[in-house]
C-alpha cells in the first residue's frame, strides 16, 4: 500500500519546521500501516500521543518563527493548530472497537487532509518572510532593497498624491476633530440640561416642604400638617427619581465632577428623614428646621450653578445661564414663603426675620435684573407676559404687607396657610418658566449637536470625495506602468519542467507584479495539494481497505438483519411469526424427551381505551412497560412474544398446569401494579390471561393455543383482570 510522500514543495525554509512536518506525515504513515494489520486500539492512541504531543511542540515552535519574521497571521494560525490538536483529541472519540478498521480509515483520512492543508494554506506562507529575513541579516543594501521592493512606483504615485493632498488634509481633519469636540460638548450640555430639570424638580418640592415644615411649626392650623404629609410624599417621589436619574445617566469622563458633587448631595439628603422626625414631634425649633432645609437645598442649586460654569466651558446658550438665576430666584422666593409663613403663624414678626424678609426681597430684585440681562428683548417678554398673573399680584399684595407689618409693631392678622398658597403659586410660575428655559436649551443643544455633526459628515465624505477623485487619476495614470516580470518567467519555466519547489519572494507586493506572483503561488499549492491528496496515488488504498472491511462485515450484518426482522419493534420481544417457530421447536423437543409445556395468552383490558383516552403514541408506551413487566415475571428461559396489538403470548418449558398458573398469577400481579407515567397523568392497566397445558401426544401448539384462547375469553367474561386455565382433557378449572 503506498503511504504519503513529503514533497520538496512543501519545504519551508526553516529544517526544524521541515523537520516537524515530516515526523506528522511519518506518524500518519503508521497509521496507514496499522489499517492493512490487524489494529490495536492501544497502538493506535500511542500514535495519537505521539501525534499530540508533536502539534503541542509544532505550535508553540511555529508562532515563535512567525514572531520573529513579522507575520501578521499569528491569531489565524493560533486557530489552525488549535483545531490541530482538537482534530487530534476527536479522533479518539472516533475510535470505535467494535469497529475499529473502518473508523481508523476515517480518522487518517481527517487528520491526512487537515495536515495538508494547514500546510499549504498556513506554514508556507512564511517561507517568503524566512527569505526576507535572511537577506536583512546581510547588508544594509540588502536590507534598504527588500523595502524599496515593497514601494512600486504606482505605489509611489500614490504617495505623491498623499503628500500634495496632505495639507488639505490635515485642514479637514483640524474641522472634523473641532465638530466632533462641538457635538461632543452639546451632548454633554444636554445631558446635563435633563439632569439640571431633575434638581430643579426636586428643589421646588424641597422648597415647599420647608415652607410647610415651618408653617407647621409655628401655626396651630392643622392644613398645614395634612398638606405636610402630602407634600412629603411628592418630596420622595422626586428624590427617588432623582438617585435613579443619577445612577442611569453615568455622569463620567468630562462630567465626572459634577457626578461626584451630585453624588455627595445624595449622600447628605439622607438626613432629610432625621428633620422629618423631629418636625413631626415638635423637637426641633422653626429657625434649626428652616437651616436645615435650606442646606439641603443650597447643596443642590450649587449643582445647577457649576453645571452652568460647565456650560460656559463649552459654548452652551445663555439660557443656561438664565436657569440657574431663575433657580436663585425660585429659591429666595421659597425661603421669604417660610420665613413669612412662620411669622403669619404666630402672629408677629421678630426683628430677626424682618431682616431676613428684607434681605430677600433684595436679593429677589438682584437677581430679576441678572436674570434680565442674560435674555433676549423677546425672551424677556415672554418673561413678564408668563409672571404677570392674578397669583403674582396677590403675592406682591401679601409680601408688602408683611415688610409694612414688620417695619411697625411686627404684628400680623393674615392667615399663614393663605400666604403660603399664594407664595406657592407664585413659584410654581417660576418653576413652569425654568422647565420651559430647559426645553428650549435642549433645543438649542440639540440644534447645535445636528449642526455640528452636519459639518463633520460634510468634511468627511467632501474631502473623502476629493480624496478618492485624485487618486482615481493617479491610478490611471499609474495602469500604464508595468514592473518586469523575470522572476515570475523562471517560476513558471520550472513549474513546466515538474518542479514545484521554486517560490517567489514577493507576494507582499500590493502592485500588479504582487497580483501576479500571488497567482503564481496559487497555482503551485494547488499542484501540491492535487499532489499529496490524489484519491489515486494516496487515499486510494484507504478506500479499498474500506472496501475490504466492508466486505469482512457483509455476513455479519446479515446475521443481525434476520435478528431485526423476527423481533417486534415496538416492545422488542419476538413477533408472531418467530414465536410460532419457536413453539414448533419446543413442541418436537417435547415429542422426543417427554415432559410438559404450557402456554399462556395475555391480553390487556380495556387497551381501546388507552388509545382513545390519551392517544395512540400512549398506548405503544402501555405496551412497552406491560411487555417488560412481563418479561421481569418469567423465567430466563420462558418465551414471551407480542402475538397481535394488545395480546401475548408465553411457552413455559418444563411446566405443569398448576406452576403455569402461579406464573400466570404473578404476571398478573405484576401489572396491577404496574404505573406508566404518560405527561401529567398516570395510567394504571390491568390484564386477563388464559392458560393451557399441552396434552401428551400433540403434535402441534395450535390446540393449546385454542384451549388457552377460550380460557382467556372466559376471564374477560368473569370481570377481567384475572386468570383462568382450560385444561387438555379434565372439565375446565378456575386458577
Amino acid at each position: 500500500m503506498k503511504k504519503i510522500h513529503w514533497d520538496e514543495g512543501l519545504s519551508i525554509g526553516d529544517p526544524e519546521l521541515d523537520g516537524e512536518h515530516k515526523q506528522f506525515i511519518a506518524l500518519l504513515n503508521r497509521l496507514i500501516d496499522l489499517i492493512d494489520e490487524s489494529p490495536d486500539a492501544e497502538q493506535v492512541h500511542r500514535i495519537l500521543d505521539e501525534l499530540e504531543q508533536l502539534a503541542v511542540e509544532h505550535s508553540r515552535h511555529e508562532e515563535m518563527l512567525s514572531l520573529s519574521a513579522g507575520a501578521d497571521s499569528r491569531e489565524e494560525q493560533r486557530r489552525e493548530h488549535s483545531d490541530f490538536r482538537s482534530a487530534i483529541i476527536e479522533a479518539r472519540n472516533q475510535l470505535r472497537p467494535d469497529d475499529l478498521g473502518s473508523s481508523l480509515i476515517d480518522m487518517t483520512e481527517s487528520l491526512v487532509k487537515l495536515l495538508i492543508n494547514h500546510i499549504i494554506d498556513q506554514d508556507l506562507d512564511l517561507a517568503p518572510l524566512l527569505a526576507e529575513r535572511e537577506l536583512k541579516n546581510h547588508s544594509l543594501a540588502e536590507y534598504l532593497v527588500v523595502k524599496f521592493q515593497k514601494v512600486s512606483f504606482v505605489r509611489g504615485l500614490e504617495m505623491l498624491v498623499v503628500i500634495s493632498l496632505l495639507p488639505m488634509l490635515v485642514f479637514a481633519g483640524m474641522i472634523m476633530v473641532q465638530s466632533w469636540q462641538a457635538a461632543v460638548g452639546a451632548s454633554d450640555v444636554a445631558r446635563l440640561a435633563n439632569f439640571s430639570q431633575r434638581v430643579g424638580g426636586l428643589v421646588h418640592e424641597l422648597q415647599k416642604e420647608r415652607g410647610l415644615s415651618a408653617g407647621f411649626l409655628t401655626s396651630e392650623d392643622r392644613a398645614f400638617g395634612i398638606a405636610l404629609r402630602l407634600q412629603r410624599r411628592h418630596s420622595d417621589g422626586e428624590l427617588a427619581l432623582f438617585r435613579s436619574d443619577l445612577e442611569s445617566r453615568k455622569l463620567v469622563g468630562r462630567l465626572e465632577r459634577i457626578g461626584n458633587l451630585a453624588a455627595k448631595v445624595v449622600v447628605r439628603l439622607e438626613v432629610l428623614a432625621r428633620y422629618r422626625d423631629r418636625i413631626d414631634q415638635r423637637q426641633i425649633a422653626p429657625r434649626e428646621s428652616f437651616d436645615g432645609f435650606t442646606g439641603l437645598i443650597s447643596e443642590l442649586t450649587g449643582l445647577t450653578n457649576q453645571i452652568a460654569i460647565f456650560s460656559r466651558l463649552h459654548s452652551a446658550s445663555e439660557l443656561f445661564q438664565a436657569n440657574a438665576l431663575l433657580l436663585q430666584y425660585a429659591e429666595m422666593g421659597g425661603r421669604e414663603r417660610a420665613v413669612v409663613s412662620g411669622a403669619f403663624g404666630r402672629g408677629q414678626f421678630t426683628r430677626d426675620e424682618y431682616r431676613q424678609l428684607v434681605a430677600l426681597t433684595s436679593e429677589q430684585g438682584t437677581l430679576e435684573r441678572q436674570f434680565h440681562s442674560f435674555l433676549s428683548e423677546r425672551q424677556w417678554l415672554r418673561w413678564r407676559a408668563h409672571y404677570s398673573t392674578e397669583a403674582v399680584i396677590a403675592y406682591k399684595r401679601l409680601s408688602d404687607h408683611a415688610l409694612e407689618a414688620g417695619s411697625g409693631d411686627g404684628k400680623v392678622s393674615v392667615d399663614s396657610f393663605t400666604w403660603f398658597k399664594v407664595a406657592t403659586q407664585r413659584i410654581n410660575l417660576i418653576n413652569a418658566f425654568q422647565q420651559q428655559m430647559l426645553s428650549q436649551l435642549l433645543e438649542e443643544m440639540k440644534r447645535q449637536r445636528s449642526l455640528s455633526t452636519a459639518v463633520f459628515m460634510m468634511t468627511v465624505f467632501g474631502g473623502g470625495a476629493m480624496v478618492l477623485l485624485i487618486g482615481y487619476v493617479a491610478l490611471q495614470l499609474a495602469r500604464s506602468i508595468r514592473l518586469p516580470i523575470l522572476s515570475l518567467t523562471e517560476g513558471m519555466r520550472a513549474l513546466t519542467a515538474g518542479d514545484k519547489s521554486l517560490r517567489i519572494p514577493f507576494a507582499k507586493r500590493r502592485d500588479e507584479l504582487g497580483d501576479m506572483v500571488l497567482a503564481y503561488e496559487t497555482f503551485r499549492r494547488k499542484l501540491i495539494r492535487a499532489d499529496m491528496l490524489s484519491l489515486g496515488e494516496q487515499l486510494g488504498p484507504l478506500t479499498v481497505s474500506r472496501h475490504v472491511l466492508a466486505l469482512k462485515r457483509s455476513t455479519a450484518e446479515g446475521e443481525e438483519y434476520k435478528r431485526l426482522a423476527s423481533i417486534d419493534s415496538l416492545t422488542g420481544v419476538i413477533n408472531r411469526r418467530e414465536f410460532m417457530k419457536r413453539a414448533k421447536m419446543e413442541v418436537a423437543r417435547l415429542l422426543r424427551h417427554q415432559g410438559e409445556l404450557s402456554v399462556m395468552l395475555l391480553d390487556v383490558d380495556y387497551f381501546k381505551q388507552v388509545n382513545d383516552n390519551y392517544g395512540h403514541p400512549a398506548g405503544d408506551r402501555v405496551l412497552k412497560f406491560v411487555a417488560q413487566a412481563i418479561v421481569s415475571a418469567l423465567r430466563e428461559e420462558d418465551i414471551l412474544g407480542r402475538i397481535g396489538g394488545e395480546e401475548f403470548a408465553v411457552l413455559l418449558p418444563a411446566t405443569d398446569q398448576p406452576s403455569a398458573g402461579a406464573t400466570a398469577e404473578r404476571v398478573r400481579t405484576a401489572i396491577e401494579n404496574l404505573r406508566i407515567q404518560v405527561g401529567e397523568d398516570e395510567i394504571k392497566v390491568t390484564i386477563s390471561i388464559g392458560l393451557s397445558e399441552i396434552a401428551g401426544g400433540e403434535a402441534s401448539i395450535e390446540a393449546a393455543m385454542q384451549r388457552a384462547d377460550r380460557a382467556l375469553y372466559r376471564a374477560k367474561d368473569n370481570g377481567r383482570n384475572r386468570v383462568c386455565s382450560k385444561p387438555a382433557v379434565a372439565p375446565e378449572t378456575s386458577a
